[in-house]
């Protein structure tokens, strides 16, 4: 028998109640391809095959992402120093520059 998993709660005959999360297999056959189609249920076995495929992609953070985060709290410093010694101050921000010569 076919197994579905509930999106969002519903009431459905005869006097029954499934919650978001549940597995249910006694819906009533005329109504499962308008509860697909609608959103309000998923296939079990599909789903659990796509949540399976999810968990093996790695996530990966765009370089713009990465750029936000490392540039969040630095602002412009005048007086900047190359504690490096590569010839750039403030390296990896919107404000790197090359070291002016005095």
């Amino acid at each position: 028998m076919a197994q579905y998993r509930v999106l969002s709660g519903i009431d459905y005959p005869p006097n029954k109640r499934a919650e978001a999360g549940q597995v249910v297999s006694d819906l009533p056959p005329q109504s499962i391809n308008w509860l697909l189609e609608s959103g309000v249920i998923e296939d079990a076995d599909k789903s659990s095959k796509k949540i399976e495929a999810v968990k093996e992609e790695p996530k990966k953070e765009t370089t713009a992402k990465k750029e936000a985060e490392k540039t969040a709290d630095v602002s412009f410093d005048q007086d900047a120093k190359d504690v490096d010694g590569d010839g750039l101050l403030q390296d990896g921000t919107p404000f790197q520059r090359p070291v002016e010569e005095k």
